[in-house]
């Protein structure tokens, strides 16, 4: 009797990616099906409005955390009960910008609201197809590679970059709004004093060597009289003599979330950023051109 590693190795060199390929089209079929009858774990999810009832600053040269540590209240869509539960961002998504008395949006199992995490929106996983349309992405990479090996380089250009070039067009057409909305929120942005209340250290350890992040958190108050701690996204030029100092906060007048302490630097980036947009949808316009003409 023939074993599973004979029957392996007497394949035909195509014969393992079409597997492949066949397991994903199962996989999103399945999935599929399940969101169709509402029964995957994100339709499934009771979904809650809480509020952050307590911000845990970090301890200054404590190691760095997920996200902001909160204390989060909301009720139990069954009973009315109020839940108070701890959240660092283990699950769901991180919380970087925070200050009591701030909407989330809680998502739990049914009947296990411990197992709460936090969400972008209410409608996060509503429609439960996530899982099927990466299985559909990998179906499609699958039987790409497939025709560039069997029929040559210019089926790969075409196939990779006929969906790149659409995918960086979405991204590009939101990237554009996304900027001119936030052009026009910082355009009225409201100047205040902020402090750097912690930085926090992290050493991490590989093959390589050991390094360590640094992460600073800056504290500031609107004006209407909100205190807003905020994790800095980017490290702070000087660890050791950061902690404590003061800072002018940029924030936007409907959104405190939306802050900036160099609006130069941030325009600079926006602007980094549809630089590279721009870069892959040429890319991929090139990749589709050059395939369609060596086909």
């Amino acid at each position: 009797m023939r074993t599973v590693e004979d029957r392996v190795a007497g394949m035909d060199w195509h014969t393992i990616p079409l597997l492949g390929c066949a397991v994903c089209g199962v996989w999103a079929l399945l999935g599929y099906g399940w969101a169709f009858f509402g029964a995957t774990r994100g339709q499934r999810a009771v979904r809650v409005t809480g509020r952050i009832a307590e911000v845990r600053v970090p301890a200054h040269g404590a190691p760095g955390t997920a996200g902001i540590p909160v204390v989060i209240s909301f009720p139990d869509a069954a009973t009315g009960q109020e839940h108070t539960l701890a959240y660092e961002g283990e699950r769901g998504i991180q919380l970087n910008t925070v200050w009591v008395g701030r909407e989330v949006a809680i998502l739990h199992p049914p009947g296990d609201p411990q197992r709460f995490e936090v969400a972008h929106t209410l409608q996060d996983g509503l429609s439960g197809r996530g899982w099927p349309n990466f299985a559909v992405v990998l179906l499609y990479a699958g039987l790409v590679t497939d025709s560039a090996i069997r029929y040559g380089y210019p089926w790969a250009l075409l196939g990779v970059g006929g969906p790149l070039t659409m995918a960086m067009a979405f991204v590009l057409r939101h990237d554009l709004r996304l900027a001119r909305r936030e052009s026009a929120r910082t355009a009225d942005a409201i100047t205040v004093p902020g402090r750097v209340i912690a930085v926090t250290e992290s050493v991490h350890d590989d093959s390589e060597g050991t390094w360590t992040n640094y992460t600073a958190f800056v504290a500031f108050t609107t004006r209407e009289g909100t205190t807003v701690t905020a994790r800095l996204p980017t490290a702070p030029k000087d660890p050791g003599s950061a902690y404590g100092q003061e800072c002018s906060v940029h924030y936007a007048p409907d959104d405190p979330e939306v802050f900036t302490l160099d609006p130069a630097a941030s325009r600079r980036s926006s602007v980094l950023d549809l630089f590279f947009v721009v870069l892959i949808l040429l890319l991929g316009v090139a990749g589709t051109v050059m395939g369609a003409i060596l086909l």
